[in-house]
């Protein structure tokens, strides 16, 4: 979770201080991030399958759904530097923040009762089904606007998922540091 985090506290950043930001670079931007944010994913499934107990792993379903979502996200981000248009990156990141945000409610749903990261997860899902919800919206206001949501979202999902990433961290310490 913490390496999510800092991909996406990264893409977020360089949404916010970016000043002009072309068509292309937005496209080549967005890429960067859903690839980032589907290995991420694989790390995550990966470490969580090594789990000893059997009821911590992910189910064959979150393992699948997690895989194909993020997966086809992160072929679509990078689809979208074969047509770099405000329509297109729209339209586009809005399907690939869609598919991230049903994977992450999916893994949530599914593993409330096994992750301690389930509630993270379900947040973090529904601000991405917003930013794909509103990206179409914002497509006539230009690339800047779009950068805008779509950072927007990374970063407060970003955020989120640090702060749970640290917790979990923390609280499964042998010998917790106490301040």
């Amino acid at each position: 979770m913490i390496l999510r985090a800092i991909v996406a506290l990264v893409f977020g950043a360089v949404t916010v201080f970016w000043g002009t930001p072309t068509a292309a670079g937005a496209a080549w931007g967005l890429a960067a991030y859903f690839v980032g944010l589907a290995a991420a994913r694989a790390w995550l499934l990966r470490e969580e399958g090594r789990a000893g107990d059997s009821a911590v792993r992910p189910t064959a379903a979150v393992r699948l759904v997690s895989s194909a979502c993020f997966g086809l996200a992160a072929a679509l981000g990078l689809g979208l530097g074969a047509a770099p248009e405000a329509a297109v990156i729209a339209v586009g990141g809005a399907v690939a923040f869609a598919l991230t945000g049903v994977a992450d409610v999916v893994a949530a749903v599914i593993g409330r009762a096994r992750s301690p990261l389930a509630r993270d997860e379900l947040i973090a899902g529904a601000v991405h089904l917003g930013a794909g919800v509103l990206l179409p919206f914002v497509a006539g206001l230009g690339v800047h606007a779009l950068l805008g949501v779509a950072g927007g979202a990374a970063i407060i999902t970003g955020v989120l998922l640090l702060i749970g990433g640290l917790s979990l961290r923390h609280d499964s310490a042998a010998q917790p540091d106490v301040a």
